[in-house]
Formats: C-alpha cells, sequence, structure tokens
C-alpha cells in the first residue's frame, strides 16, 4: 500500500486497457442550429484523431466521462445530470443521477452539466464481466446563503449492456460508496498489480489523507484509509 499513490502520481492518466476510453464526449453551449462551437467528439480509433462537431442536447459543463468496448465503440458517456447511450437518448433508468440542489441548479436551471469538478467521474468496466460497467462520480453538496460546495460523496452507478438489444440500461444508480468531506474532483483510477482489478482513489478535502477503494468482479470488495504525505 504504501508504493500505491507513488504509482499513482507516475500514472494518473493510465485508467483503462484496451480501448474503452477511445472516443471522448465533450462540449457546451449546444445549439441546433450553429456548428461553431458545442457538442465534440474526439475519437482515437481514426490516424491521425479526428474531432468533429455532434449536436446533441445534453451540455458538458467539467464533469464529462464517457466509456467504449474494447473495441473502441463508443457504448455511454455522462455529464454528471444523466447518462445516455451512443444514439445521445437517455438510457432507461439513466436519468439524474447525483440528486438534490446541485443538480437543479446545474442540470436544470442552468442546463450546463453537473459542476462537479473536474476528474469528479469516470467509467470502468467491471474486471472479468462481459457488458457492465461501473460510472464512478462524485456528488456536490450546494448551500445558497451563504453560497459554498463541497463533495459530500462518492457514489457509483451501473450499466448492463446486456438490455434493450444493447442499448444499455441502468440497473443501478446513486449508491453510496463514500460520505464524507471529500476533495472537488481529484478522482483516479489504477490498475491493480495482477492486471484485472482496479486501485480507486480520491482525498479528502484540504488533506492529506486518501480513500483507496478495490474494485474487482465482485464489485468493490475493500475499501482502505491512508494518511501520508505533506498535508496541503
Amino acid at each position: 500500500m504504501k508504493y500505491l499513490l507513488f504509482s499513482l502520481a507516475l500514472l494518473p492518466y493510465t485508467l483503462f486497457s484496451q480501448k474503452h476510453d477511445y472516443v471522448w464526449i465533450s462540449g457546451d453551449s449546444n445549439t441546433p442550429n450553429t456548428t461553431s462551437h458545442g457538442g465534440i467528439i474526439i475519437d482515437f480509433n481514426q490516424q491521425p484523431l479526428t474531432a468533429q462537431y455532434n449536436y446533441r442536447e445534453m451540455n458538458m459543463f467539467v464533469c464529462n466521462a464517457s466509456i467504449c468496448d474494447s473495441s473502441g465503440q463508443l457504448l455511454a458517456y455522462t455529464n454528471g445530470c444523466h447518462i445516455a447511450g451512443a444514439n445521445d437518448e437517455v438510457l432507461e433508468n439513466g436519468e439524474m443521477i447525483n440528486p438534490g440542489l446541485a443538480w437543479q441548479v446545474s442540470c436544470i436551471q442552468n442546463a450546463d452539466g453537473y459542476a462537479s469538478g473536474y476528474q469528479s467521474a469516470f467509467f470502468l468496466a467491471r474486471p472479468d464481466t462481459q457488458g457492465i460497467y461501473y460510472l464512478f462520480h462524485k456528488q456536490v453538496k450546494l448551500f445558497l446563503n451563504p453560497i459554498s460546495v463541497y463533495s459530500e460523496a462518492l457514489l457509483i452507478s451501473i450499466l448492463d449492456m446486456h438490455q434493450n438489444a444493447g442499448q444499455g440500461k441502468v440497473i443501478e444508480k446513486n449508491v453510496a460508496l463514500l460520505r464524507d468531506t471529500l476533495a472537488f474532483g481529484e478522482l483516479l483510477a489504477t490498475k491493480h498489480a495482477n492486471g484485472k482489478d482496479w486501485w480507486v482513489v480520491t482525498p479528502r478535502r484540504n488533506s492529506n489523507t486518501f480513500y483507496v477503494l478495490k474494485f474487482t468482479k465482485d464489485g468493490i470488495v475493500d475499501t482502505l484509509r491512508q494518511t501520508i504525505g505533506i498535508k496541503p
């Protein structure tokens, strides 16, 4: 365990094996009448990679994540408000993730996407399991008087891509893994030394204490808490 956080610092972006991260979805201020800004698809299946406009109803603010199958074909994505499929339609049971006041303001009132911070969500394929994907996502607590915001929980939502003739369905959502005052964003994952499982890591807010969760074919099987290094 003492070497785990050092390895994360060396490999902060090594999140996926195969081609699960080959299509990136982004873009804000989508309108159906212009292609000068808004929805973007970046496709690493093409060499050189391609970036093209794609109108969609779902705006991306600072929270966004996408997942492909092992061949690099887009399966689903999220802006922290809902989970959509490759056809840009919200998946069955994929509406309203991260519920609460921050969801109401970010997703309904402003319609920008969930304001939970950079690196506040990602998908991982469940190890040794075909067609099951976990979305790890930070839930935000918003106060209006006076205005303040912080990450209050780490949640998961689970996709089964066998459902609905391969279009997928969210079979569980907003399941709490942690409830604490967490860092705003700063959610990371790295492969376990066995080459199959994952370590999912998030720090507490303004702290040198980290939560480390082991993700296997059986789901989250262990949650560790480690204090290490210099307190920010």
